[in-house]
């Protein structure tokens, strides 16, 4: 499995970045808290800042602290993750120390058990939780100016390929895809290619909200900064080499003269609907659940409605093939021995008359 953040450090960007940060206009807030220094490690604290500030913005608990609930039940810890989920009701002090701790789990979610540091560990001081406490605070004064949110914690379901299968993103609003960082630094090049990776694979993903997104964000709470960049600002080719070269979709130079100016991908992992699947098919609903039922036809439920993704439906079709092509073969020969013998036994005949 790779993971978005794990592509961008196994490739080498152009000089500057495909996405140059200097190229984002910045705007900063001001405020008079001063943050001190932290106890915990600053990743952490970006984890509890974010979720907090989901939890803050009426996501429920559960799916605030997803990622950290998965990573706990990938070593068995679930039962303790949701005693400190218990503990977690806003921005008070008790609940910022449980969130520090439950948002350990992340680790196991996202890199493996190896990189986990026991939760009981993390013992977060009061200056770490009073920076978070201002940090939950910004964020939500941020999406009180910009939001509201549209979708949080999104995934890209038919918008993966085989070099990239995981990766999540943070927030969208009406018209703009939005990370989080919290960080003392400005953005680098792996921040802002990391955005324009989420956009190319919302845009191939089953998900329409990212058709109407028209900007890429950043906000860093810790340094209270938005880092904005319009899409139609980026040039069409820089999108085409993330597309093939770092996402791995494929071009299609079959495009007709009407799009003869415009790149077409065609992305093999896109996830076709229900409609889509009986129009490839050119069958009723009923038979594709019947090829489901009888043949094996690798569909995927999500939300109650039926999927498949693109690339096994090519694969079952070609297996369909095949086998027909071997069935066809099947009785071929069968007909050829049932004629050879039918051969063998008239001549047997007229060899016993003759005599």
């Amino acid at each position: 499995m790779t993971s978005v953040t794990q592509r961008i450090k196994q490739i080498t960007q152009p000089r500057g970045g495909y996405l140059k940060p200097s190229e984002f206009e910045k705007e900063e807030f001001i405020d008079n808290e001063i943050l001190k220094e932290e106890n915990i490690h600053s990743s952490l604290v970006g984890l509890a800042v974010d979720y907090l500030t989901r939890l803050m913005l009426d996501t429920l608990p559960e799916e605030a602290f997803k990622i950290s609930l998965l990573g706990a039940s990938i070593i068995g810890e679930e039962r303790k993750a949701y005693n400190l989920l218990k503990s977690i009701k806003g921005i008070d002090n008790l609940s910022i120390y449980y969130a520090c701790k439950l948002v350990g789990y992340d680790v196991c979610f996202r890199a493996g058990p190896m990189g986990y540091k026991e939760v009981d560990e993390i013992e977060a001081d009061t200056n770490t939780i009073n920076n978070i406490k201002i940090m939950v605070k910004r964020s939500i004064l941020f999406f009180n100016r910009y939001g509201p949110i549209t979708k949080d914690g999104f995934t890209f379901e038919g918008g993966y390929t085989k070099i990239i299968d995981t990766g999540d993103g943070d927030f969208l609003t009406s018209d703009t895809l939005w990370d989080f960082k919290v960080s003392k630094n400005k953005p680098t090049s792996s921040h802002t290619l990391q955005l324009l990776i989420y956009y190319i694979m919302g845009t191939h993903s089953i998900h329409s909200e990212f058709n109407s997104i028209k900007k890429l964000g950043i906000f860093n709470p810790r340094t209270n900064c938005v880092y904005l960049q319009n899409i139609s600002s980026i040039p069409q080719e820089i999108i085409d080499e993330v597309s093939i070269n770092v996402i791995g979709y494929i071009k299609d130079d079959s495009s007709s003269d009407n799009t003869k100016n415009k790149e077409v991908f065609l992305d093999c992992n896109k996830m076709l609907s229900m409609a889509e699947i009986m129009r490839t098919l050119s069958c009723s609903r009923y038979m594709v659940m019947k090829y489901y039922s009888e043949k094996n036809l690798p569909l995927v439920k999500i939300n109650n409605k039926y999927f498949i993704n693109k690339c096994d439906l090519i694969e079952w079709l070609e297996r369909m093939e095949e086998e027909r092509k071997k069935q066809q073969m099947t009785s071929l020969i069968i007909g050829i021995v049932a004629i050879v013998f039918m051969v063998i036994i008239m001549l047997v005949m007229f060899k016993s008359i003759g005599r």
